[in-house]
């Protein structure tokens, strides 16, 4: 049986769970993250649409959602399993070197059209 994750906002207006598995643990580093998060990157995992209706969702995966891992009230399960878009990445930005790096998504990871998940 999945792990119930629950989470919310900062203010607490806005509460969610997640009963999904992660199909995806990650480090982004594209800009877009750095800016939507102030930080060098944004810990995040995707999991199942239908196991959290919340957060990021690509048009071209709807059935894929994207969570920030910070917003879990306990995130110390978190266990990244990459780090993506690292072209992007600040040169201040330590990456544990035991993860692997990607320019851009790894294969068969990225939103794109039938992409293997």
């Amino acid at each position: 049986m999945a792990a119930l994750r629950a989470g919310g906002c900062l203010c607490g207006a806005i509460r969610y769970e997640s009963s999904g598995e992660p199909i995806f643990a990650l480090q982004c580093h594209c800009r877009d993250c750095q800016r939507q998060s102030g930080s060098a990157y944004v810990a995040a995992v995707r999991v199942p649409a239908a196991e959290c209706p919340l957060y990021v969702q690509v048009s071209t995966r709807p059935d894929l959602i994207g969570i920030r891992v910070a917003s879990f009230d306990d995130p110390s399960w978190f266990r990244p399993e990459a780090d993506i878009f690292v072209t992007s990445a600040q040169p201040w930005d330590y990456m544990n070197p035991d993860l692997p790096k990607y320019p851009t998504y790894p294969p068969g990871r990225s939103y794109q059209p039938g992409a293997e998940v």
